[in-house]
């Protein structure tokens, strides 16, 4: 093991305690600091010398600024490579051989940490722009405009796989406990689909449905539960709008038709974009919030899914909502690409 750098704070206090009259045995005990160090340090007080440390002191380093900046070069190329493929690449490239902690080292010092890689939706050139003109479109929307809006959308529950992930408090003997593991079985061991809406007033209509979703299907879903929602929450002379996304189902000519005859103002919204529509985010919640609900079939997965979608505070969709203008500003931000944001 090196010598421990001693710091020109530790050797200020050295001199204190040796001007103060105590003795090398003591003021090793209270600093941990070697004789040596406490008799170089008064020796360079007598001298009237600098107590500041000489360049050029500890071992040196094994690469060069220059080679560092190659190393990163090399990161640069592929960010999931280990430190372990990092070195072996560095050692192919010029025959220097550093070890995996050394590339960490250095990785680190230059300001790059590792991150887990979060799941987004892939999107073409075609979407990123079509997401761009949207943004800068309602740029200059603030709350009270947002306000007007319905959000809408279809979520896919199971039974026992939940998407998020979840964490557990054990001794590093209980690895092998039954409660360090959630059940995953093929299919999710039964599952419900559900559509729901909501705007800043609160959680609006919840209807459950069977099968797979087409244009007839989606409008026997909502044409009971969306106008008169609608009629509840605003003025026939107040301005509001639907959101939905660009699914088949939703775009449909039947379903086209019907918004057209029941005069449903529908947003244009842009494909490929879950990250602006906020009820997404009640689904995040209700989804996480069922780990704690012992779930064993379908019929018990449909009550707690109704029972948390009731207890959805007005307030959090409020705030949800509030946040658009600022998903709008991000999302001008980078161009319409993927945001870490949201």
């Amino acid at each position: 093991m090196g010598r421990m750098r001693v710091t020109i704070y530790q050797k200020i206090q050295v001199l204190t305690l040796f001007q103060a009259g105590l003795s090398y045995s003591d003021i090793r005990k209270q600093l941990g600091v070697s004789n040596g160090c406490i008799s170089n340090v008064v020796e360079k007080d007598k001298l009237k010398l600098s107590l500041k440390n000489r360049p050029g002191q500890g071992r040196k380093k094994s690469t060069t600024p220059k080679e560092d900046r190659y190393l990163l070069n090399i990161m640069k190329k592929d960010r999931e490579k280990s430190s372990r493929q990092l070195a072996s690449d560095w050692f192919l490239s010029n025959g220097k051989s550093i070890s995996p902690c050394t590339v960490r080292r250095r990785l680190l010092n230059a300001g790059y940490r590792s991150y887990t890689t979060k799941r987004k939706p892939y999107r073409k050139p075609r979407h990123c722009s079509s997401r761009l003109r949207f943004s800068e479109t309602y740029s200059d929307w603030n709350f009270s405009d947002w306000k007007t809006v319905i959000f809408s959308d279809e979520c896919h529950f199971e039974v026992f796989n939940r998407k998020n992930r979840s964490y557990v408090r054990r001794l590093p003997t209980e690895a092998d406990k039954p409660f360090c593991f959630r059940p995953r079985v093929q299919g999710g061991g039964g599952s419900i689909s559900v559509w729901g809406a909501m705007t800043a007033k609160g959680v609006g209509p919840l209807v459950f449905y069977d099968g797979r979703m087409n244009g007839n299907n989606y409008i026997d879903t909502i044409k009971n539960e969306l106008p008169p929602y609608i009629k509840k929450n605003f003025d026939g002379s107040d301005p509001w709008y639907y959101v939905q996304d660009n699914a088949p189902c939703h775009k449909s000519e039947y379903s086209m038709k019907w918004f057209r005859k029941n005069k449903i103002n529908l947003m244009d919204w842009p494909a490929v974009s879950p990250d602006f529509n906020v009820i997404e985010n009640l689904w995040d919640i209700i989804d996480k919030k069922l780990i704690s609900y012992r779930v064993t079939n379908v019929n018990d997965l449909q009550q707690a899914i109704i029972k948390l979608w009731k207890e959805i505070p007005p307030l959090t969709c409020e705030d949800l909502v509030r946040s658009m203008p600022r998903r709008m500003k991000q999302s001008i931000r980078v161009k319409g690409n993927t945001s870490s944001k949201y």
